[in-house]
């Protein structure tokens, strides 16, 4: 009797278990800019700042916009959309970046891609005024946008200097930011940009190669011209005792050395007037 009843007993939970279902959460596919400022922590940006000061001989540039898929990659191609979002956007289609086009695609077995953003340097104006262009991921029925803390990346662009998300980075070896003294670092550093993290110790000793090249020339010029013939800079005399660091391949270009009394030193002056140190 006892052993008819365990039958019994096991039977029902073979029946029960098959009335089980899987249940799986099934969530939509979704797309969100995925700019780091550091790719180690993972930590992320939502602006690209470019400037065609650093590249003069180029009148047209492309950045790109980094767009990833949270979900499942599949067989096939797949479309989402970008909009710029006209009330948090002063570039101008046509004359400081080429229009969007209509869609763009997720290629298949791929969960990342980049959008390229074409800006243009025809605008004159450009020396004098920095634009940008907000962007904003539009939900298709290929993928939804959720991520709301990541939907919008900006392009903050000119063709002047602006200041880098690294500079804040080092700024303990950098100082106050200006433009001039951003443009002086590109041209006797040695380097356009330093790293947009200190997390990696492995870095600091290429970095302070350049940041103490740097500080080199803020502290005597004139020195660091006669010790560095190769780098292809002058110092000509100008007027009351000052003079001029310029290169002779571009000598409409010239930065004025002038003479502080009070410590008998050299400095260059910022686009606020201020000495640069």
């Amino acid at each position: 009797m006892k052993y008819i009843i365990a039958i019994a007993l096991l039977c029902g939970i073979l029946y029960s278990c098959k009335k089980v279902e899987e249940v799986r959460y099934q969530a939509a596919d979704n797309v969100y800019f995925n700019l780091l400022s550091d790719t180690t922590k993972q930590i992320h940006t939502d602006s690209i700042v470019y400037s065609f000061a650093l590249f003069p001989d180029k009148a047209v540039d492309t950045v790109f916009l980094p767009v990833r898929i949270s979900g499942s990659r599949i067989k096939t191609d797949r479309k989402f959309k970008i909009e710029v979002v006209d009330s948090a956007t002063t570039a101008v289609a046509g004359v400081h970046y080429k229009p969007l086009d209509e869609s763009y695609t997720m290629p298949a077995d791929s969960g990342i891609t980049r959008v390229p953003v074409i800006l243009l340097n025809t605008d004159p104006e450009l020396v004098n005024k920095t634009v940008r262009i907000k962007f904003n991921l539009v939900a298709t029925p290929d993928f939804q946008v959720d991520y709301r803390q990541w939907d919008t990346l900006h392009v903050i662009f000119s063709n002047r200097l602006e200041k880098p998300l690294w500079w804040n980075i080092w700024i303990g070896e950098l100082g106050v930011y200006s433009r001039v003294k951003h443009e002086l670092f590109i041209r006797v550093s040695g380097t356009t940009e330093l790293p947009a993290t200190n997390s990696d110790g492995t870095i600091i000793p290429k970095v302070l190669y350049f940041t103490r090249r740097f500080k080199a020339f803020l502290a005597d010029p004139v020195q660091w011209v006669k010790d560095n013939p190769d780098a292809g800079y002058i110092i000509t005399p100008a007027d009351n005792g000052n003079y001029y660091f310029y290169s002779p391949a571009n000598p409409d270009k010239k930065y004025l050395l002038e003479l502080n009394p009070a410590d008998n030193r050299y400095y260059f002056r910022d686009e606020n007037g201020n000495r640069i140190v």
